[in-house]
């Protein structure tokens, strides 16, 4: 008895911290104004890369009109599926777990997670039509570098946790 009551919260541990992997990325990835998600990073650069572009006042005056549509479709996405969120993290938080409960929520949030990510894409390809070529290289370049520090973060928390449990490490197959 003791035995199965530990398998579920071994189970419901890993559900939750997938489903909270899951908004991390969501959060990161979201679509934010330039991709920052909040933090002034992420997607296509953030604020601070489009800061160190250098860009004219005519890129600034392109990339300033184009914003307020963007916002607007985005703000009212986020709204939505901020309510879908709050639904997830309350079956995170249930008493008991219910799969079809949790399937069913998310199956709520893809469409809005899709479209969201659809709209982010457009706006960064209506971005990058206003940049320079050399711009648009060193915005690639920083992503490509933030990249290989994210999976770098990733592997280093992976380990800890691994430790912290007495786990052995798995393999990571990109090396």
């Amino acid at each position: 008895m003791n035995r199965s009551i530990y398998q579920s919260r071994g189970v419901f541990i890993v559900m939750a911290a997938g489903i909270l992997a899951l908004f991390t990325a969501v959060g990161v990835h979201g679509v934010h104004a330039f991709g920052n998600g909040g933090h002034g990073g992420g997607g296509f650069g953030g604020l601070k890369m489009l800061m160190q572009l250098d860009l004219t006042d005519a890129q600034k005056t392109q990339i300033r009109d184009m914003l307020p549509a963007y916002r607007a479709e985005k703000e009212a996405r986020q709204d939505s599926l901020r309510d879908k969120r709050e639904k997830m993290r309350d079956l995170i938080e249930a008493e008991r777990f219910d799969e079809e409960a949790v399937r069913q929520a998310f199956r709520e949030m893809a469409p809005l997670m899709e479209d969201m990510a659809v709209s982010r894409v457009q706006f960064m390809h209506d971005l990058k039509a206003v940049l320079t070529a050399e711009q648009v290289e060193r915005i690639r370049k920083k992503h490509m570098d933030r990249e290989e520090h994210r999976g770098e973060r990733r592997r280093t928390r992976d380990a800890m946790l691994d430790t912290w449990l007495g786990t052995p490490a798995e393999s990571d197959p990109a090396q």
